[in-house]
């Protein structure tokens, strides 16, 4: 008895001693939160995901650095940050400065229980001030605002007011810059500010909070937000991305996206942080139309154009303008203005197209192609004249990805071109040489004097989006061991399944089945001789199945197969033929040949199977049947 008391201390001091080795091995990220207000409740609303992280990453282990604006920029130029979480403004200007091939996940926040997708603010008022009841209202007012470098507490509200001709804050009596939106409500309240800007939520939760007496402000010119819960004055816009640096390896990065996608919203780090989880990346061109409008960074700068440039460029025009100048003397006035209205436009023009990323192109009401920049003239590998003048739906979009002839009247250039609508939509354009790639696209009609002339479109290649979320959904719905779906889609594909048995009438089956004895194979050869074995069985099970048949693993060393279309009696007989080719497995692992045997539970299902819960609780049931009975052995639901 001493000896194996010695013998179990000895093992426990020897795990013990490897633990600091084993933790030393992980991969160190830091992770860089971008404190909008208050550093402290970042920490705290933080520090539960990290610890979420460190707990289910096996390889990597995540830091929490909580920093100002200025800070994070600094220590992202620095390479002292691996992950940045901060709000979509500030991605986007980091994503430009650090070449950035876009976000990994999107948080999703949480309202009693709701997901919030998006972000949004609210312009407020006191409820018995009139006059302040449109955006056009605010002209010549005073404003506090919670600080201008929030997308929800400054920059959507912005936006708004510039597209209703007031721009921020030149065309405001003044702007009264707070530390938080508590205190933007306390300045409107007690008269310090005609209006406040504040993030759509925090009404609510100073009217939860008993801070505000209700009816006490109003909201200026609310929208309508369906599915949004909280009064808003402006547009929607997506929830703080989460995104890695160039440097981070796509293996790290991987594990983290997969880590941060099973976060489900009950569990206890996503209740302590506040958040109903993460999804997949957003799309962020809202944001980027945003920074180009109120001018924020990365578009804050124009290209210098000099007078050479301009020589170069309209080096016929000028002398034709001296001339007319010289000959002309009563008209030379005239011309002057005319000439530098021209010029300005110019300058414009060219200023804008080149300072674009994305390709521009316009078009007359027949499709010919008038102007398109370079951005453009590059992804598509064309040159200019075999551009202009030509039909850009012949070009560019003749057929569908799938080899289809797109119809040019079903063009969303060609349809705005006539009808002077706006369109927004992911198409497919083909390049020169003949390959195909994806874009986001949107159409804008040119009108004059109420009459469309044409169409400008602007566009660019989302090919490596297109491929990130590819590889986010097959990461989401894939068991990492052993390849197969995972619980939670082959849960999904169950319930497409019933729904497809309640519209056809066609029954179908379901196997659950379970290795006999796998705790002894893990104790006797070891966890890695057992991950060895799971892989080898979800490869006999994937390679002996029908095209239609679905296989998945449930947990542990339970799997299950869902087999469309298929009576009782086949799949009784199938899983007789699957017990034995299982029995007849040897797996090399460790130096050892390991044969183990599986139990089956079949389950058939019918019209009278209306959910997933106990289609899956009676193959279950046989399984259990199966394993009592001695193991190795098919078992049919009762």
């Amino acid at each position: 008895m001493p000896s194996r008391i010695q013998t179990l201390a000895g093992l426990l001091l020897a795990a013990l001693a490897a633990l600091p080795a084993a933790a030393e091995s992980r991969v160190n990220l830091r992770l860089g939160v971008l404190a909008y207000q208050d550093e402290e409740r970042a920490n705290a609303r933080y520090q539960p995901l990290v610890d979420y992280l460190n707990a289910k990453l096996v390889e990597e282990r995540v830091e929490l650095r909580v920093l100002s604006e200025a800070g994070l920029d600094r220590a992202i130029a620095a390479d002292q940050i691996d992950l940045v979480t901060s709000n979509p403004s500030h991605f986007v200007a980091t994503r430009a400065r650090e070449s950035l091939s876009g976000a990994l996940v999107t948080l999703v926040e949480d309202a009693a229980g709701q997901p919030v997708r998006h972000l949004a603010g609210a312009i407020v008022a006191r409820a018995d001030r009139a006059g302040i009841d449109r955006l056009a209202d605010l002209r010549d007012k005073s404003i506090a605002v919670p600080g201008a470098t929030s997308v929800a507490g400054y920059q959507a509200q912005a936006l708004e007011l510039l597209d209703a001709g007031i721009r921020l804050p030149g065309q405001v009596r003044s702007l009264l810059m707070l530390e938080s939106d508590p205190a933007v409500a306390r300045a409107v309240l007690e008269g310090r500010a005609d209006a406040g800007f504040l993030r759509a939520g925090e009404l609510e939760r100073l009217l939860a909070a008993g801070l505000l007496e209700p009816g006490a402000l109003k909201v200026v010119a609310a929208r309508d937000a369906p599915d949004f819960p909280y009064q808003v004055s402006t547009r929607l816009y997506p929830q703080w991305p989460v995104y890695a640096l160039p440097h981070v390896g796509e293996r790290a990065a991987r594990h983290v996206v997969a880590a941060l996608l099973d976060l489900e919203a009950d569990h206890e780090a996503a209740r302590a942080a506040g958040i109903h989880g993460y999804t997949l990346p957003a799309d962020y061109i809202a944001i980027d139309e945003m920074a180009r409008a109120l001018r924020l960074p990365p578009y804050d700068r124009l290209p210098d154009f000099t007078l050479a440039d301009a020589w170069q460029r309209w080096r016929l025009e000028i002398l034709l303008a001296a001339l007319a100048f010289t000959v002309i003397a009563l008209l030379a006035s005239q011309l002057a203005v005319v000439w530098r209205r021209e010029l300005r436009e110019r300058n414009r023009v060219q200023l804008l197209l080149s300072a674009l990323g994305e390709g521009v192109y316009g078009t007359d009401r027949a499709g010919h192609c008038v102007f398109v920049n370079q951005a453009a003239l590059d992804m598509l590998g064309a040159r200019e004249e075999e551009v202009l003048g030509h039909d850009q739906h012949a070009l560019f979009h003749h057929h569908h990805p799938d080899g289809r002839i797109y119809p040019a009247a079903d063009c969303p250039i060609q349809r705005t071109a006539i009808d002077g609508e706006k369109r927004r939509v992911e198409e497919w354009f083909f390049r020169k040489d003949g390959r195909g790639f994806p874009v986001e696209l949107v159409v804008t009609p040119l009108i004059e004097d109420g009459r469309s002339l044409g169409a400008v479109a602007v566009f660019q290649d989302i090919s490596t989006r297109k491929a990130m979320e590819a590889r986010l959904t097959e990461l989401a719905n894939t068991d990492a061991l052993t390849g197969l779906a995972n619980r939670r889609h082959f849960l999904t594909e169950l319930d497409h399944e019933l729904e497809r048995v309640q519209r056809s009438g066609k029954p179908g089956s379901l196997l659950m089945l379970d290795i006999d004895h796998f705790k002894r194979v893990n104790d006797s050869h070891g966890h890695a001789a057992g991950d060895r074995v799971l892989q080898a069985l979800a490869g006999a099970l994937a390679s002996h199945l029908r095209r239609v048949d679905r296989v998945g693993r449930l947990g542990g060393e339970e799997f299950a197969i869902l087999m469309p279309e298929t009576p009782l009696d086949s799949a009784l007989a199938y899983a007789e033929r699957l017990r034995a080719r299982i029995g007849a497995l040897v797996v090399e692992a460790e130096g050892a040949s390991i044969r183990f045997t599986i139990s089956i539970g079949v389950a058939g299902m019918d019209v009278d199977d209306l959910r997933a819960d106990p289609l899956l609780a009676r193959a279950d049931a046989a399984l259990y049947r199966a394993k009592q009975a001695g193991r190795d052995r098919v078992e049919v639901a009762t």
